[in-house]
């Protein structure tokens, strides 16, 4: 009898969630496994390919070269099983789906379109997580993310959904009841408005990019009032609280309102937004219904902006 060479799969299932989360520690948790039973089952993978997969070190693990082209491999391999899974039940768009958006996006952006969504497919239950950082998509805590950011996302099916624009906004009631609305007299004289959870990749959304643009120098008293996302921020700019520093994408509707107005150029935006979600989920039926319709809005809403 011809001895099987395929090695136990929950052995090359450890060393696949391994490869991919950097971290036996990592896989462990993926796995509700310890980190010794995976270090085991990853040894002893190795011991039966009679080859090195991982270098231990002191702080983490790293794959070799045979680890990262064996990954590479074994990766597809796990999604066309997961793929393979899904077709067996014939999903049809009817059911739930569970999208994972940005606060700030869901509540200004996603919310007043989903009467659309309804429209179009009335079947489709939305369950809207509102969070920024990603979760472990294989685990099923999301089936479709939309993410604010670089791009960069390994391991996961990334597809680009939109730019944004960011300019220096107050409200239209306040504003009005000024005699002196000229850019830096503004910047000098009212409160400033900062969303404290800014990444420092995302310069012009601080303050500092712009005071140097206007040639204002900064002083202790402009010290802006900070709130934890730009929900709040653009809340309190509403209220006439000071003026804050809004994206396009959150605020038009505000703006279309004369609740808010613009008092600067808008600047493109580092960030834009983009859909992500694992590799086996980009053919999901219910996520490709989604993303379409979504795909719709977005090309609606960018014919239809002034900027």
């Amino acid at each position: 009898m011809i001895p099987n060479r395929l090695p136990p799969l929950n052995s090359l299932r450890a060393f696949e969630v391994a490869a991919r989360l950097g971290s036996f520690a990592a896989a462990a948790d993926e796995l509700s496994l310890t980190s010794a039973a995976i270090s085991h089952r990853i040894k002893s993978l190795e011991d039966r390919l009679g080859v090195a997969l991982f270098d231990r070190q002191p702080r983490g693990v790293t794959l070799t070269d045979a680890g990262r082209r064996y990954y590479e491999r074994l990766s597809d391999i796990f999604t066309q099983i997961e793929q393979a899974t899904l077709a067996l039940n014939d999903q049809s768009i009817d059911g739930p789906l569970t999208v994972s958006a940005p606060h700030s996006f869901l509540q200004h952006w996603l919310l007043p379109r989903l009467v659309s969504l309804r429209a179009r497919h009335p079947g489709l239950l939305l369950v809207l997580r509102g969070e920024s950082q990603l979760m472990n998509f294989r685990d099923h805590q999301a089936d479709v993310g939309i993410r604010f950011g670089t791009g960069r996302y390994p391991n996961l099916y990334v597809e680009p959904l939109m730019t944004d624009r960011i300019s220096i906004l107050g409200a239209t009631e306040r504003l009005n009841a000024l005699s002196d609305t000229h850019p830096i007299s503004l910047l000098r004289a009212q409160p400033l408005l900062e969303d404290s959870s800014v990444h420092a990749s995302e310069p012009w959304n601080t303050w500092q990019p712009w005071f140097q643009a206007l040639g204002i120098r900064r002083t202790s008293n402009d010290s802006p009032l900070q709130f934890s996302d730009s929900s709040l921020v653009l809340a309190a700019c509403v209220e006439g609280l000071g003026l804050c520093l809004g994206r396009y994408s959150i605020a038009s509707h505000l703006l279309a309102a004369r609740k808010l107005q613009a008092i600067a150029p808008w600047r493109s935006h580092e960030y834009a937004y983009y859909l992500v979600s694992h590799p086996s989920e980009a053919e999901n039926p219910r996520a490709l219904a989604f993303k379409n319709w979504l795909q719709d809005e977005v090309m609606n809403f960018m014919e239809v902006s002034p900027i």
